[in-house]
């Protein structure tokens, strides 16, 4: 009796090897990534498949998607030293942690300051009294101000992100063409 090999999807594939690839085993990650890419080469898993084997350290070069050439079966790429990450943005990326921190206290104490101004009420406190009008801009200004400074902070947490990631396709890039 023949049995057909069990036919999986660009997803499971992919699922397969990102799985493989966090519980530390890299060669069935790359088994999945491999075949992945030699086999649906079309599939936008495809992709993907292609930047884990470049980050696992597997050189496999892409074929050019108008040829419609497939990897030969017995082609596999060559070991390559894996590319240490080294974070060159460290402390800036450490400096957005508190900045976006503030800026959530500042959102969330904008919210609760028109609330808490009428709940105390302004005679029983001792304090002032001031029109209400006011706290609620004082309220929606702090509010703005603190998303405003979230929103900076994760802006600049992503250009460090960005950096770093650049950093190291050109090193990935110098290491094929042999330049280090």
């Amino acid at each position: 009796m023949v049995q057909a090999s069990p036919q999986f999807t660009p997803g499971q594939l992919i699922e397969s090897g990102r799985r493989a690839e966090a519980e530390g085993r890299l060669d069935l990650a790359v088994q999945f990534y491999r075949h992945l890419t030699e086999n649906f080469s079309e599939a936008v898993e495809a992709a993907e498949a292609y930047g884990a084997l470049g980050r696992i350290g597997t050189v496999h070069p892409r074929p050019a998607p108008w040829s419609g050439a497939q990897h030969p079966a017995g082609q596999r790429g060559l070991r390559r030293r894996a590319s240490t990450r080294h974070d060159h943005y460290r402390i800036g990326r450490a400096l957005t942690v508190p900045f976006s921190f503030i800026g959530w206290l500042f959102a969330l104490g904008g919210a609760c300051v028109a609330p808490a101004y009428l709940l105390i009420g302004a005679e029983r406190a001792g304090l002032p009294s001031v029109d209400l009008a006011a706290v609620a801009g004082l309220s929606a200004a702090l509010s703005i101000a603190g998303f405003a400074m979230v929103l900076a902070a994760r802006m600049a947490r992503a250009q460090f992100d960005q950096a770093n990631a650049t950093r190291e396709l050109l090193a990935l890039e110098r290491a094929k063409l042999g330049l280090d």
